[in-house]
Parts: C-alpha cells; sequence; structure tokens
C-alpha cells in the first residue's frame, strides 16, 4: 500500500482539479460574476473553466482559504482511507464469495491494486474528489439496511457533480419510492442552497453552461472513455448518441430492477455505477474509480449463467479492467504517442473503447442470462433488507 501511494505521488502531481475548485471558491467568495467565465486562474495555474454548479463553488470556499498544499494534503488523505475503508469490506465480501482466495485477498492488497490503478492515481494525482464519492456511496449503500443514508449521500454529490444522481435507479429498480423522492429532495435542496448564496450564478448554469459540454474538455480526447467518446472519434451525430445513450440507460434500468431482490448490494452498485460513465457525454478515465464493483457487478451476475456467458463475461470485464488499470493516455504513451495535441492514430483509441464496447457487451449478457434463468432464487451472497 505504501509502495501504492509512493507511485502515485513520484509522479510530481499537480493537484489540477482541486486548483479548479479552489478558484471556484474564491470566485465564489470575491468576484462571483467570474465564476464561469472561460478561465480561472492563470495560464496552465489551473487556467480551466469551473464546471460545477454553484453549490459546489460553495462547499469549496474552506478549501480555497487554506493553503494549496494543505488542502492538496488533506484530499490526498481522506481518499486514501476511503479505499482502505473500500477495501476492507470489498475484500472479506471477496474472500466469501471466493474462499481460495483468502491468502492473497486482503485489505491491503485489494487497496493497493486500487490505489495503483489508472482511476485512482489520476484522482489522486489531479486532487479529485472523485474516491469521495466512491467510497461514500458504497460504503452508505453496503453498511446500512435503511437506503436514507444513501440516497442522502448521492443527492448532495449530485448537487456537485451531477452524474451522481443516476445511482438513484438502485432505490428505484428496488421499488423504494420513499428513497427515490429523499434522494431528489437532496438533490433540489443543494441547488436552492446555491440559488441563495448565487441567484444569478444558479440561473446561469442551468440555462446555459450546463448546455456546453467542451467546457470540460474536448469529447474526442483520448482519455474520455464514454460511448459519446467513442462515437465522436468515429465521426458520428450526437443524436446517434442521444439515442444509444438511452437505450443503453434504459437496459440498466430493465436489469436492476429484475436482480434486485436477488444480489448482493455491492454487485448491484458495480451494475448500477457502470450506467453513467456510459452515458455521460464525458467520462474522464479518473471517473471510472467504481471499475472494482464493476467488475465484481459483472461477476455476480453470471455466476449461475451456462459456461460460455460467464467465460464471456469473465474475458470482457478483465480486458475493461485492464485497460482502465493502465489508463488510455498512459498507453498511448507507451506506444510513443504523445495524447496532448498529436493526432492519434486509430489504433490508439483502442484502450478507450475497450471499457465502454466491453460493458455494453456485459450488460446484454447479464440481462439475456437472468432472462433465461429460473426466476425467484436470490444469489447466495444477497443482502437485500432494505429500507427506504
Amino acid at each position: 500500500m505504501a509502495l501504492a501511494v509512493w507511485l502515485i505521488l513520484n509522479k510530481n502531481p499537480t493537484g489540477l482539479d482541486l486548483k479548479v475548485y479552489r478558484e471556484g471558491g474564491l470566485a465564489l467568495l470575491n468576484n462571483p460574476s467570474s465564476l464561469y467565465d472561460p478561465y480561472l486562474g492563470a495560464v496552465g495555474d489551473p487556467g480551466l473553466p469551473f464546471t460545477y454548479p454553484p453549490f459546489a463553488a460553495l462547499l469549496f470556499v474552506p478549501i480555497a482559504l487554506v493553503p494549496f498544499s494543505v488542502a492538496y494534503l488533506i484530499s490526498n488523505v481522506a481518499s486514501i482511507i476511503a479505499v482502505l475503508y473500500v477495501g476492507k469490506d470489498l475484500s472479506e465480501r471477496l474472500v466469501a464469495r471466493w474462499p481460495q482466495f483468502q491468502p492473497w485477498v486482503t485489505t491491503l492488497t485489494v487497496s493497493a491494486v486500487m490505489m495503483i490503478s489508472g482511476p485512482f492515481r489520476d484522482t489522486i494525482g489531479f486532487g479529485q474528489i472523485n474516491i469521495l464519492i466512491f467510497a461514500a456511496c458504497y460504503l452508505t449503500f453496503v453498511k446500512f439496511k435503511s437506503l436514507t443514508p444513501f440516497v442522502i449521500t448521492v443527492g448532495v454529490f449530485a448537487g456537485i457533480k451531477l452524474t451522481p444522481i443516476a445511482f438513484l435507479i438502485l432505490p428505484f429498480a428496488m421499488k423504494k419510492w420513499r428513497a427515490v423522492a429523499i434522494g431528489i429532495a437532496a438533490f433540489i435542496g443543494t441547488q436552492l442552497i446555491g440559488f441563495i448564496a448565487s441567484s444569478q450564478n444558479t440561473i446561469h448554469y442551468w440555462t446555459d453552461v450546463l448546455r456546453d459540454p467542451s467546457r470540460v474538455g474536448g469529447i474526442e480526447y483520448i482519455d474520455n472513455v464514454s460511448i459519446q467518446a467513442v462515437l465522436e472519434r468515429a465521426g458520428q451525430s450526437q443524436a446517434l448518441w442521444f439515442v444509444i445513450a438511452l437505450i443503453v440507460g434504459l437496459s440498466f434500468v430493465a436489469l436492476l430492477w429484475k436482480v434486485a431482490p436477488n444480489l448482493d448490494r455491492v454487485a448491484l452498485l458495480g451494475i448500477a455505477s457502470a450506467c453513467p460513465v456510459l452515458v455521460s457525454p464525458v467520462s474522464w478515465s479518473h471517473h471510472w474509480v467504481w471499475w472494482p464493483v464493476i467488475a465484481y457487478g459483472w461477476i455476480s451476475l453470471v455466476a449461475s449463467a451456462p459456461k460460455a456467458v460467464k467465460y464471456l463475461t469473465w474475458a470482457l470485464t478483465a480486458l475493461s479492467s485492464l485497460a482502465l488499470i493502465l489508463s488510455p493516455k498512459y498507453v498511448s504513451l507507451m506506444f510513443g504517442v504523445y495524447a496532448d495535441g498529436e493526432v492519434v492514430p486509430a489504433w490508439g483509441y483502442i484502450a478507450p473503447t475497450l471499457p465502454v464496447i466491453a460493458n455494453i457487451i456485459c450488460l446484454y449478457l447479464g440481462y439475456f442470462a437472468r432472462q433465461n434463468a429460473p426466476g425467484g432464487q436470490p444469489d447466495a451472497h444477497s443482502d437485500q433488507r432494505a429500507t427506504a
């Protein structure tokens, strides 16, 4: 684990996204009208736009008031602690499911594998909050019988980064309508707080800023691992992305609706977490911190499937995980292609395309495997006792 942390920090991380968070907090504090300027801060430091709702900027004010080095240290210590908590729970579940791996599957080994993988490395390096979102959603979903802590967590984080709102498909699939309502109310509450703090910026964000995905970077960039990125690189229209994303999103809802009573919560969370990273217009590879539970979800889903389906799902999950562990932009660098500024040859886009295609295939393999399976039999590791 110490080696994993050293490898990350030895890369001379920039904390670039943390600088954006801090600049957003400072802008809201000192000059609110500049919050959604094309760039915040000096060129390259960070020299990027603020892409989050005003509620997020309000939460970032405290980290803007301390030195960057202090904020960066706090962010990374919190992320590492969060990984250890998730690693402990996930390792115990892996051993319970596959006892033969007990000598090698421990809190530290699982945590270390997560930490050295591309999404976790980059999240630490950028000072991003992805790990904290992942851990908070994971722990509130799997540790509490009630869904209330989970949906409030989802609502609050959706108020910061929007995409976590997709996790409300979980209580929806579990038919916990009160929990869905609480999650939506929590999200709306965050935006009302943002409106009270900065009404003009809140209106501007929802009517203008949100409609411009280019503010978060080029959709075709090699590190964007999403359906729209794959289509953009292939020269396809946004309309096609909308249709495919809608079909895929509804397929996730249908699958979760069918399997919710019969799978354990980590598997459900893993399946659900693949949905937002696939259908979101921009899912940088560091947004895929969910990859360990996504892998757990697909493998759990086909545990009782025919061997051909099971082995194909395992292979696709392994390929997807490997591409994410290495990270698409680092794969391109390994082969001498610098992803920033150079035209990337077609083969260079294999790594960011693999997780997208593999996870979509796993979705439909799992769906049809469950369609043809005897109904009503819960997974041996199911822990469904949810209340709202």
